[in-house]
């Protein structure tokens, strides 16, 4: 079987000054060998639930005694091993609990220690009295002088998973130094708040490589998250060949899979999506769906899904209309009828096997529906429902919404987390940290768990997933902020900076309100030049520029940065194309400062230089298609280029908005990564007041996916009566350039004809151009 290296996970470090900044930092003032002048910090994450520390500590001995009792998890001990010789241990002298070996100068303690004898021996020898872990998963990490003059760490988990957990813990506390690391006293007792954690590939478009997914499952090892969903909607056999087995090249691929998770304490979910060709009654389609499960328990499975979200549930066949034609709700009667002939034929039939999880087809919804309501009646009750919150993707989850959805089902609720999950948007990156789910997303409000569903981008997905694990495992005390400067530390070591910046181009969500820190940052400066630049006041556009440039050698140099120092290929690979668009930004941005700042001091030929790399840079950007959240950049290079907007940051009407916050006023923000969006019908409409009469002859329409297939330009004076001054009958979408010969107008609208689909007409941008004649 391949092995898959292991992040390094956080460390202590040892340091001349305090870092500060993060959640639990530990700066304790080293004693023994460690320089009274040296302080290290200590992060350990997801952050424990109990810690403790003193400022003593001791020297981890090149010479290492461990003991352990028979049984003792074999991933622990071989965690435990790799941690100690990465520290510098070169000797290890094992030994079991009923005849301790107590010669080394250390000496680490590894098992579930449940025997009252096997406790008071540890308690004997270390002078550590509360070694008892009663929650599942759970853990205690204590280190502290013994007797006889030994140093003592005592890794004590409830079970298996524990133990491992503790052993991960335990690698983290690990102060770095030049010569011999360092262990600090410290008392962890941590356990796991949510029972279920992890993740679900069950994105569209092109599934995981075997390998992205091997190296998924350690990383989901190391951060203590317990659980992994195979349902790639785009793999053939989870879906529409769910009938077929699978080959025996892909059969090999999940037994590594399935051993992998094993290794790492996580459980391989194998889910299938007979949703679309099922016959709901028929006894050889349920054969065909127990021998697929069986040969996935033949390789060691043991939790399985039956998935039926994303369906027509109508009921297509004769046999399904005639057995469940006449229940109060047919497709959710064909439904539960499946659902609890495998759980009785198969999950019930297999010692070990893990509750059965379904996902039904309402999933999403605020309310109760005829089909939800029959479902919880019908389905059999320890059968576990996914529920993805209230909308496909959530801005936020809270427990008044778990406590009502739990109300409807009647079920355990499992979270599938829609984020940060990118196919509905295949030309973007969600790297901000998971925000909006409440603290007490507990059993006690019908949630055992929460499986968030990544982005295509494998590697890239760890950035977020690092928060998830964090979120998952103590939500009491999750701070995305800082969660997310422990995963991108972590992440990118040295490369933090261009890391962070990057991520904040790629941070604006429906979760976090469509933030977009760059811009936040990057804004006022802009408004600083082009007041500045229209007053002719040539210092302040001087120091305003320079603040820009500032900024946008910044994005160009974390672009080249990340590609020198960030030793991930693949990561590297799957951001190629983001990276080149913010290195482009950077540079056109500083030729677009340039240009104006010629122009202001009358260098006409460095003006005119500046403005052609300046075109050339953004026709570049635009034959990138990934987009990034700095929606305030491109629309500072349009004017640059082409003159004000006089359409921005004026009063926007519409005849509709799909929903609340997909407003008007966000198509003439100067920000191309916020927009409107209508109604699903044809005669939809968007107008801007300019304030005043212009003479205009451009417009300029930045379209969403959701594009006017037909539309008309018209304006106005009075914005009452109306004329036409452009006619698109087949629009592509994109950008369209509209000049018309030079009109005297106060408003100007966008009027719908045909939409490009079934969603309405959604804008990025609506600009507006005075005529220059």
């Amino acid at each position: 079987m391949a092995k898959v290296a292991k992040s390094k996970a956080l460390k202590a470090v040892v340091s001349a000054c305090l870092v500060s900044g993060l959640l639990v930092p530990l700066n304790i003032q080293a004693a023994g060998k460690a320089k009274a002048s040296e302080t290290y910090e200590m992060t350990v994450s997801p952050i424990p639930k109990s810690l403790e520390q003193t400022d003593k500590g001791f020297p981890l001995n090149p010479k290492v005694g461990l003991v352990t009792e028979r049984g003792t998890d074999p991933a622990a001990i071989a965690e435990l091993k790799q941690a100690l010789k990465e520290a510098g241990v070169t000797t290890i002298v094992e030994s079991d609990i009923k005849s301790p070996n107590l010669q080394a100068p250390v000496i680490i303690w590894l098992g579930e220690f449940s025997d009252p004898d096997e406790l008071k021996t540890i308690q004997q020898s270390t002078g550590l009295e509360d070694l008892v872990m009663t929650k599942k998963e759970g853990y205690i990490v204590s280190s502290k002088h013994g007797t006889k003059d030994k140093k003592h760490i005592v890794i004590s988990g409830h079970d298996e998973a524990g133990t491992y957990y503790g052993t991960q813990t335990f690698e983290q506390i690990i102060v770095e130094r030049k010569g011999t690391d360092w262990i600090p006293e410290v008392e962890i007792k941590d356990w796991p708040t949510m029972p279920i954690r992890g993740s679900i590939e069950g994105f569209y478009g092109a599934p995981w490589s075997h390998e992205d997914r091997l190296r998924q499952i350690a990383f989901y090892g190391e951060h203590k998250m317990n659980s992994y969903i195979y349902a790639p909607k785009d793999d053939p056999y989870h879906r529409e060949k769910w009938k077929e087995p699978y080959p025996a090249d892909k059969i090999a691929e999940l037994t590594e899979l399935v051993q992998a998770a094993q290794e790492n304490h996580v459980a391989f979910t194998f889910a299938i999506s007979p949703g679309n060709t099922i016959t709901y009654s028929s006894e050889s389609d349920l054969k065909a769906l127990i021998q697929k499960a069986q040969a996935m328990w033949d390789i060691g499975v043991r939790s399985f899904a039956l998935y039926l979200d994303d369906i027509d549930p109508s009921l297509h066949s004769p046999e399904d209309r005639a057995m469940f034609g006449g229940d109060p709700n047919p497709p959710a009667a064909a439904q539960a009828y499946l659902l609890n002939r495998f759980n009785e034929e198969f999950i019930k039939k297999h010692n070990g096997a893990e509750r059965l999880i379904t996902v039904p087809t309402d999933y999403y919804q605020a309310g109760t529906t005829p089909y939800r309501t029959r479902f919880a009646e019908l389905v059999q009750s320890d059968i576990i429902v996914q529920w993805t919150g209230i909308g496909v993707v959530a801005p936020t989850i809270t427990s008044q919404d778990a406590d009502k959805i739990h109300a409807i089902f009647k079920h355990d609720l499992l979270i599938w987390d829609n984020y940060p999950v990118n196919d509905f948007d295949r030309n973007r990156l969600f790297l901000a940290p998971l925000t909006g789910r409440d603290s007490d997303l507990t059993p006690e409000h019908g949630v055992i768990g929460l499986t968030a569903n990544p982005m295509n981008e494998a590697e890239a997905s760890k950035i977020p997933l690092f928060t998830v694990a964090d979120y998952t495992w103590n939500p009491e005390a999750y701070d995305p902020a800082d969660s997310l400067k422990r995963s991108l530390k972590e992440f990118a070591g040295a490369a933090y900076e261009p890391l962070n910046l990057f991520v904040e181009a790629s941070y604006a969500t429906s979760l976090n309100n469509n933030r977009e820190p760059v811009s936040e940052r990057v804004k006022p400066l802009i408004e600083q030049f082009w007041l500045a630049e229209e007053a002719k006041d040539s210092q302040a556009v001087s120091v305003a520029g320079k603040a820009l440039l500032q900024e946008f050698g910044k994005m160009e140099q974390a672009a080249k940065q990340l590609r020198e120092q960030v030793d991930n290929p693949n990561f590297l690979k799957e951001v190629a194309g983001y990276l080149n668009k913010l290195e482009l930004y950077g540079q056109a941005g500083e030729s677009a400062v340039n240009m104006v700042l010629a122009g202001q001091s009358g260098d006409t030929a460095m003006a005119a230089a500046e403005r052609m790399v300046l075109h050339q840079s953004m026709t570049a950007i635009n034959e990138i298609p990934q987009k990034l959240s700095i929606g305030v950049v491109p629309t500072f290079l349009e004017r640059a280029l082409n003159g004000k907007n006089i359409a921005e940051g004026k009063k926007a009407d519409a005849s509709s908005s799909e929903v609340s916050w997909l407003t008007p006023n966000l198509a003439v923000d100067g920000n191309n990564n916020t927009r409107w969006a209508s109604l699903y019908t044809d005669n939809q409409w968007l107008s801007v007041d300019l304030g005043q009469v212009y003479s205009i002859d451009k417009v300029k329409l930045y379209w969403e996916s959701a594009y006017g297939k037909q539309y008309k330009i018209q304006v106005s004076n009075d914005g009452s009566q109306w004329t036409d001054v452009y006619t698109e009958l087949n629009s592509n979408g994109g950008t369209d350039e509209i000049q018309f010969p030079a009109v005297e107008a106060r408003y100007v609208k966008m009027q719908g004809i045909k939409r490009s689909s079934s969603w309405g007409y959604s804008l990025y941008e609506f600009s507006v151009f005075a005529s220059q004649n």
